[in-house]
């Protein structure tokens, strides 16, 4: 048996697939490949999968991580590359796999590409300048209790671009993931809306990388 874990694209239509139905997508797509994988042990077996950061629905990703394990110890990494991306819908594309080099618990940040689209005057680069240099940004984030919790996420985030576009602004965001501390963008960007007093017609969220505390790319 090879553990393996898979870097893949979630794009275009995918990114409207939630993460259990991603799941269920990728055991049909195990089968339809005729790759023979580990299943968990005991009174109810099950294909063994793990995305150890799922990805907000709605939003792209092109790091996107799952690992998994292959019973056939002959079989390249090239060639279940291969066979997974011949059946996978579009959208979805395994771009790398390999053997894991880290622990999931070294994951401590993504970076997204972010798109907000309006014509609105208010949404311009000046705005979200002043907004992320506020001494605090308290958003509400409800808990795996089922509870709400205020944070000031302003210590936790970076801005590492920030950009007018024809069509509005560009943000470039560092954001805090991993099984420590995990905020979705929207929470701060909802948090931004409110400072303008408005609302665009569209954003695209798109992470582009998740690394770790010291800055390297998770592998």
């Amino acid at each position: 048996m090879i553990k393996l874990r898979a870097r893949f694209k979630k794009a275009d239509r995918a990114k409207y697939i939630s993460h259990l139905d991603l799941y269920r997508l990728m055991q049909r797509a195990f089968k339809r490949a005729h790759i023979a994988v580990w299943y968990t042990e005991g009174y109810n077996p099950h294909l063994y999968i793990m995305f150890p950061l799922p990805l907000s629905l709605g939003s792209e990703g092109e790091c996107e991580i799952m690992d998994f394990s292959i019973i056939d110890e002959n079989l390249s990494t090239d060639y279940v590359k291969e066979r997974l991306n011949s059946v996978l819908p579009e959208g979805i594309e395994i771009t790398d796999l390999y053997e894991p080099v880290m622990k999931h618990t070294e994951i401590a940040y993504s970076l997204y590409d972010v798109f907000i689209i309006s014509n609105d005057e208010n949404f311009t680069a000046e705005s979200f300048d002043r907004f992320i240099s506020q001494k605090q940004i308290v958003v509400q984030k409800k808990t795996k209790q089922n509870k709400i919790k205020e944070t000031d996420i302003k210590p936790l985030i970076e801005a590492l671009a920030v950009e007018n576009t024809d069509t509005g602004i560009f943000v470039k965001l560092k954001m805090p993931s991993g099984s420590n501390n995990n905020f979705n963008p929207s929470l701060l960007l909802g948090e931004y809306y409110k400072f303008i007093d408005n609302e665009p017609e569209f954003v695209k969220l798109n992470r582009k990388k998740i690394i770790t505390m010291n800055g390297e790319e998770f592998r």
